[in-house]
């Protein structure tokens, strides 16, 4: 083998697992977006009704409140119990401003979206759903 050939064999065997990953990741993503527009009107009623109940179903039992170490039940009594400091008022507030694509974080394997004011995010997991993930770090 001349050092051309084994350097294009060498190229195409690098670029086979990068293929099978486009590939899979592909269909995923299109499932995701598909599932979006769903998801966010679920959300966003829940959120402008205060629902704790919806609220939870759209949150996974590892919700991260960045660093509080509080789950997604706690951080709803939390988001109450200040919402005289207008908890909830900018919760809303920020869910209306609507959600963008986060593609840093979902080229890391699990597409995620964020607020527009990237104050909250949200993740389309393994198990074919969107769930409203956490609160983003300072």
């Amino acid at each position: 083998m001349t050092k051309k050939s084994c350097f294009l064999a060498t190229l195409v065997l690098l670029c086979i697992p990068c293929a099978a990953v486009a590939q899979s990741s592909s269909p995923r993503i299109a499932l995701a977006e598909r599932s979006w527009p769903t998801f966010w009107r679920q959300f966003t009623t829940a959120i402008n009704k205060k629902d704790h109940a919806s609220l939870l179903r759209l949150m996974p039992e590892n919700f991260s409140d960045d660093s509080g170490g509080l789950n997604g039940k706690e951080w709803l009594q939390y988001i109450d119990e200040n919402e005289r400091k207008g908890s909830w008022r900018d919760l809303q507030k920020s869910v209306a401003r609507g959600a963008r694509t986060n593609k840093e974080w979902s080229n890391k394997g699990v597409p995620t979206k964020v607020t527009r004011d990237n104050h909250y995010y949200f993740e389309f997991r393994k198990d074919g759903k969107w769930y409203f993930a956490g609160v983003v770090g300072d």
